[in-house]
């Protein structure tokens, strides 16, 4: 079974959450990050890994791959224009690892911790049976509401609205694994500005994890819509073309829906009016490169697979 299909059957099966437990679920599966209301406190959670061999090649170094553990959750928090608040983390060592490495590994997320405001609060180390098998990384983050109160989803773009995106495109990963997936700045000041800016014109918001092609389609589908992109438009990283624009994946950037023009900057970040939102197949990603249109709706990253 693929990544999204799983996703898609654990969602289903979770629909009543709210019904049960000791939190109240506002936001179920389905988005960047679920929201829940603890002892009258709105609390937003979400969890993400980096796995050896999927999302960081051999030889990267270990305060590398801790920092992308740790921001790739907090690109999570700025796709619901949230503020960090903790964290935890557990690891997976293979046996044998060096201390050396591990202990690179440990100071690493101490570091990314201190550098993105989300201090690691907790968490538990395990080793694998096998010197083989993958290092792995997990993070579970805990975050806030922003100074307006106001949590921005996926789904609530409406027809005619602009797709629009922060920084550049298709840079995020290499074939050798270097790429700024491994160096990015989480757009949490650029999602709350952009908050404050726009207001009820935002309309849905997603973070740049498995590709435009992907995450628009999220967007266009949690709000009963087509996306329609222009290639011409594209920011796109040095050397990388429309497809790898689309579909690379791990740019870590920001996608949105709003009505009318966006700033031109956020916080120094460029922002990009690459596409609009039409009535048609929800889900649907249309491409418009040279004079042709392709499909896009299925291009871009599965981490599962």
């Amino acid at each position: 079974m693929r990544e999204f299909e799983l996703i898609e059957e654990i969602r289903t099966h979770n629909r009543e959450l709210a019904a049960c437990g000791g939190a109240e679920v506002l936001i179920p599966p389905g988005d960047d990050m679920a929201l829940v209301r603890m002892a009258g406190r709105r609390v937003l959670i979400a969890a993400d890994q980096v796995i050896g061999g999927r999302h960081f090649a051999a030889g990267t170094p270990m305060s590398l791959v801790a920092r992308k553990a740790l921001a790739r959750n907090i690109s999570d928090i700025a796709a619901m224009a949230a503020v960090p608040s903790c964290a935890v983390a557990t690891v997976a060592l293979p046996a044998g690892m060096p201390d050396a490495d591990v202990r690179a590994l440990a100071d690493g997320l101490r570091a990314a911790a201190q550098e993105l405001r989300c201090p690691v609060v907790g968490g538990d180390v395990g080793t694998h049976a096998s010197a083989d098998a993958p290092l792995v990384v997990s993070v579970t983050v805990l975050a806030e509401p922003g100074p307006t109160g106001r949590v921005v989803t996926r789904s609530g773009a409406r027809p005619g609205d602009m797709l629009c995106v922060t920084g550049t495109l298709g840079g995020g990963w290499n074939a050798d694994g270097s790429g700024s997936h491994l160096s990015f700045t989480p757009r949490v000041a650029e999602a709350l500005a952009l908050v404050e800016l726009l207001g009820d014109r935002l309309h849905a918001m997603i973070d740049i994890s498995d590709g435009l092609g992907r995450d628009a389609g999220h967007l266009a589908a949690e709000s009963g819509l087509t996306a329609e992109i222009d290639a011409e438009r594209l920011p796109l990283a040095a050397g990388a073309d429309w497809r790898a624009g689309i579909g690379r994946g791990e740019d870590y950037e920001l996608a949105f829906a709003c009505d009318g023009a966006p700033p031109d900057a956020l916080c120094g970040t460029p922002v990009t009016v690459v596409g609009h939102f039409i009535a048609g197949t929800a889900g649907r990603v249309l491409v418009r490169a040279a004079g042709a249109e392709h499909d896009a709706s299925s291009l871009g990253w599965e981490h599962g697979s």
